[in-house]
This record gives C-alpha cells, sequence and structure tokens, in this order.
C-alpha cells in the first residue's frame, strides 16, 4: 500500500463581502467581512491553523474575485505559491502577492502614527506677537530749535543699504503659518484710526502683563494674552483652525489673512453649479392607449404598473462585481425545476446582456439539454471536464467555451449539459470536478443558475449548495410538491450558517399546473409566506407545459409573473 505525500487539499472562494472556506476534510466555513483584507486575513488564519494542526503543509486552492492559485501553507505559517508552466500575467503576480503577504499593523491612534514618523520636539512659547517683517528701529527725537528741512531731501542710496543693514536682526525668522494668531476682525480694524495704528506698531508689545493690571478673573499663572483673547490657548487654537481651513472650490490659505479672505470670497461666491445633470430614473415604456397620444406628441405620464414593471427590468438587469450563483433545488422530480432555470436564465440575459449560463448540475437524465436549442457542437459536461485547465490559462480567449454549451439564439443565454442518455454511475462528477467546473464557468460568465438533480446527498448538489448566492425553490400547486420543498428549507436551515441563510432567503415559485388551479395555488403560497423572503404565483401557460421554452412565446401575464419573480432573486443578490 503506497501513502502519498501530496499535502491535503483545501479551497478558499471569494465573492463580493463573502469568503467560502472548505476544509481538508470537507467541513465548511463563510467569512463575512467589509473588506477583503479581512476576509483574507479570516482564510490565511483558518488555514495557517489547520496546517499547523496537522503539522503538515496544506494546498490551498483560491477562486473568485482574487483569482486563482495554488498556495502552500507551511505548518510554521509561511506561505508560498505553486507555480506551474503557463505565463503568469502581472496582475496574476499582484493577486499572488496579495495572497501572500501578511499587512504591516498601523499604529493603535494616531499619536503613535506621529511618533513613528518623526521625533517629538519640544514646544516652543512664544512670549510675544510674532511679526511679519522685522522691527523697524525708532527715529532718534529731534531737539527744539534744529530745522526739520533735512527729511524732504532725497537719501543716499549707500546710506539706505547701511540702514538697512543696521537695521536687520539676525535672530529674526519669518514666523510659521501656526504661530501666527488670529486676525483682526475687520470691525475693529475700521474703529481704529492711522494714528493709534503707527502708535501701536512703533512701541512692542509687553511680553506679560504685571498681576495688578490683569482684568478680573485672570489670575497669576495664566497669561494676560488668554484673558485679553477670552479664552484658552487650545480655544485660541481651534478658532485658528477654522480660520485657516479652505473654502470648498478655494486653494487653502497659508495665513489667517488669507483664510478670512478665502472665506469672505467663498460666501460671496457661492457653491459652483453642476453641469451634469443627475441620473433619471429608469425610463417607463408608455403601452395600450396611453402610447397612442405619445405617438401624437402629447405627453403622457406612465401608470404606476408600467412604472413597477420599469423598476423590475432595471433590477435583472444589473451587473454585480464577481460571477453570482443562483440554486434552483427541490428534492422532488417533476416540479418545474428545468422550467424555472431556463425562464429564469431568459429573463437575466434578456435584460442583462447575456453571459448567462444555464447548468444541467443533474446525475440521474438531467433534460435541460432537451427543453433547449442545441449548438453547433454536440458536447456535455463531461466533454468539458478534460479541457478545464486548459480554459482557466492566460492564454484561453473568450470564445473557447462555445465548443462545450449551447447557445440560445433568441434568449441569449447558454446551457452545459448532461448526458441524459447515461446512467448516473457514468456522469458522476467529484467535489473537486465540480470546483474545477465552477471556476471554468465563474471566468466566463457573469451568473450561474444550476438546475439541479433529485439526489441530495450528491457531492454535485452539495457544492452547488456551498457556492449558491441565491436559493430559488419551484413547487407545483400540490400538496406532495409543497410538503417537498418545505422539507428542503427545513433541512437547509439545519446544515450550516451558509445554507441556513439561503433557506431564509429563498424565493419559492408555486407554478400554477391547470388552468382552474389558481385557488390552490394561492393556499400554497400563503403557507410559504413568512418561511422565505419571497414568494411568486407563475400562470398556467400551455408554453410552458412540453416541449422547447421560449420566452417569446408565454402569454403576456407570464412574463410579467416571471419578471417579478426574477426581481425578487435580483434582490437576494
Amino acid at each position: 500500500m503506497t501513502i502519498s505525500s501530496e499535502p491535503a487539499p483545501a479551497y478558499a472562494h471569494l465573492t463580493g463581502e463573502t469568503a467560502r472556506f472548505t476544509a481538508a476534510d470537507g467541513s465548511a466555513v463563510t467569512f463575512e467581512a467589509d473588506d477583503v483584507d479581512t476576509l483574507r486575513a479570516h482564510v490565511i488564519e483558518r488555514a495557517r491553523a489547520d496546517a499547523s494542526a496537522a503539522d503538515a503543509p496544506l494546498n490551498l486552492f483560491t477562486s473568485g474575485d482574487r483569482g486563482d492559485h495554488h498556495l502552500v501553507v507551511a505548518p510554521d505559517g509561511d506561505i508560498d505559491v505553486e507555480l506551474d508552466e503557463r505565463t503568469v500575467t502581472r496582475g496574476e503576480l499582484r493577486q499572488q502577492a496579495w495572497w501572500t503577504t501578511d499587512p504591516e499593523p498601523a499604529p493603535e491612534d494616531e499619536e503613535e502614527a506621529l511618533q513613528a514618523v518623526e521625533p517629538s520636539a519640544p514646544e516652543t512659547v512664544v512670549d510675544e506677537v510674532p511679526r511679519f517683517f522685522p522691527p523697524a528701529t525708532a527715529a532718534p527725537p529731534v531737539p527744539a530749535g534744529e530745522a526739520t528741512d533735512d527729511r524732504d531731501e532725497e537719501p543716499d542710496e549707500d546710506e539706505m543699504d547701511e540702514d538697512l543693514d543696521e537695521t536687520r536682526d539676525a535672530a529674526w525668522a519669518p514666523a510659521r503659518a501656526t504661530e501666527i494668531p488670529v486676525a483682526v476682525g475687520a470691525g475693529d480694524a475700521v474703529a481704529s484710526d492711522d494714528h493709534d495704528v503707527d502708535a501701536d506698531a512703533s512701541e512692542p508689545a509687553p511680553a506679560s502683563a504685571p498681576a495688578d493690571d490683569a482684568p478680573a478673573g485672570v489670575t497669576d499663572d495664566a497669561p494676560a494674552d488668554d484673558a485679553l483673547l477670552g479664552g484658552s490657548d487650545d480655544d485660541a487654537a481651534a478658532d485658528h483652525a477654522d480660520a485657516a481651513r479652505p473654502a470648498e472650490g478655494l486653494p487653502a490659505a497659508d495665513t489667517a489673512f488669507e483664510a478670512s479672505v478665502t472665506a469672505a470670497v467663498a460666501a460671496v461666491r457661492g457653491p459652483r453649479p453642476s453641469f451634469i445633470e443627475p441620473p433619471a430614473e429608469h425610463p417607463a415604456k408608455v403601452a395600450g392607449w396611453r402610447s397612442f397620444f405619445v405617438r401624437l406628441g402629447i405627453p403622457v405620464r406612465p401608470s404606476r404598473a408600467e412604472i413597477e414593471r420599469a423598476e423590475r427590468e432595471k433590477a435583472v438587469s444589473r451587473q454585480w462585481a464577481g460571477c453570482r450563483a443562483i440554486a434552483v433545488a427541490n428534492g422532488k422530480g417533476g416540479v418545474g425545476k428545468t422550467m424555472t432555470t431556463a425562464v429564469l436564465s431568459a429573463v437575466f440575459a434578456r435584460h442583462g446582456g447575456g453571459n448567462v449560463l444555464a447548468w444541467d448540475n443533474n446525475d440521474t437524465r438531467g433534460t435541460l439539454g432537451w427543453r433547449t436549442e442545441q449548438g453547433d457542437y454536440d458536447t456535455t459536461i463531461r466533454d468539458l471536464l478534460p479541457e478545464a485547465p486548459g480554459l482557466l490559462e492566460a492564454t484561453a480567449s473568450v470564445s473557447d467555451i462555445s465548443r462545450f454549451v449551447h447557445h440560445q439564439s433568441v434568449d441569449r443565454y447558454d446551457v452545459l449539459r448532461s448526458n441524459p442518455e447515461l446512467l448516473a454511475a457514468d456522469q458522476r462528477i467529484t467535489t473537486a470536478d465540480f470546483d474545477l467546473l465552477a471556476q471554468v464557468a465563474a471566468r466566463y460568465y457573469r451568473m450561474v443558475i444550476f438546475d439541479s438533480g433529485n439526489d441530495e446527498s450528491a457531492d454535485r448538489w452539495l457544492r452547488m449548495i456551498d457556492s449558491a448566492h441565491q436559493l430559488v425553490v419551484p413547487t407545483l400547486a400540490a400538496p406532495e410538491s409543497a410538503e417537498s420543498a418545505a422539507l428542503l428549507l427545513d433541512a437547509l436551515r439545519s446544515r450550516d450558517e451558509h445554507s441556513r441563510r439561503l433557506a431564509d432567503g429563498a424565493v419559492v415559485v408555486v407554478g400554477q399546473s391547470e388552468r382552474s388551479g389558481i385557488g390552490a395555488a394561492q393556499r400554497i403560497a400563503a403557507g410559504f409566506e413568512g418561511h422565505v423572503r419571497a414568494v411568486e404565483i407563475i400562470p398556467f401557460d400551455d408554453a410552458l407545459k412540453a416541449g422547447r421554452i421560449r420566452y417569446d412565446a408565454l402569454q403576456s401575464r407570464t412574463k410579467d409573473a416571471w419578471m417579478r419573480a426574477a426581481a425578487a432573486v435580483a434582490q437576494g443578490l
């Protein structure tokens, strides 16, 4: 007996704000976070814990929004990338670096961050108001009786240079913006005359006021400037910060004076108007008698029903970041799973621009291929499986998938068929096979809708549930079909947290199997209300009973019902 030395495999699938981690023993756990870095931390932490517990390396296969990669997690926590012979793109290198590099821990608070950038410097205390220019030397007093006509004479240029050199203070330096006090208000500047301004400028301000001359309420420990300004140093700093904050649309001010001018200009000018109009609501099509007046050029508002229909079309035409998976499941056969898969695929593809795959995830004679168009190649899922690694290479083109799927020419979605002529034992696929095919589907399609089989214990059925973002449970207006759907929901709620969320947010589609069975359908729908997120009734339509399913062949009320069901599904994505 030969024991393999290959490390045990684990799988991680990231989509949006959710990460699905499947351990080597088959157990699965779902992580949720607001950012992908936190999701990566959860996945890597779990992989390191499993490798440490097993004291052996762990193969971690990632897929989803952050690419498909093969990582090897060592028991000591080191992470290596397992490279193959294919060409690695620059984007894949960035993704691999994101997976294998742990982010540096951020400082606990802003103060620590500042100390990490630069050393702390001693605080500078300004004893007097700093000046923008060097202080001028006071002119000597003129003795009485001497002539003052010399002031009218033009000074010599050399003498002016010497005077400037003598008056220049070597210790003087321009004041920093943070040291400039709050600018005097405009009203105070107007109230003082020229004589007072000249007198104040010629006399230096005292460093501090005596305690006896301090105003009432000022103690010896408090600086006199604080009492004169009516606040403490913190209040003055806060006022200065508000004054120096630039107004929207204007350059940042370097001084308090510039800040006051900037604020005044912004107040006069006001906010700039935008030349881009806000996006309009989804246009609603006017039908019926209203369309006659519209053709005549008379403006007519759409009805409430037309507006609601337009909102549903807007919901199903959305484009999500990453591939979205929808599981159509019911443990009983003949309840409309294939019909639901085909019609939902047509609705999402026709309104969302294609790139929708209907996947016949059935071991036992799936009939999705019989009820849809056949493409140019007679291929099934068994033909796709051995070619899947090549389709994941960087050199593969988007059209390579066309050899294995069957395009619906009018409804614009593709079908991945099973082979209904083979026994289940001849087309059973493993969990690893399903994950490989899911990676191919996520690369080439924005949405995958699974038509599931009746064996709820099959590996491919369980992996479908694990990878699904939304659950759709079809049932006929019959007690047996409804009870089977209810039992499925109960089993999923007790399976794990991800399955419980699928069951609680499920959409139940109740199909009217007979023309006169609307009462039974309404009773079945009422029984599911409150247990799932949405319930929709599909009226009887001859075009859905047998044969090829084409969306254009449905009646108008049937199309409206399926549009409501698809919009409810889209809300869960």
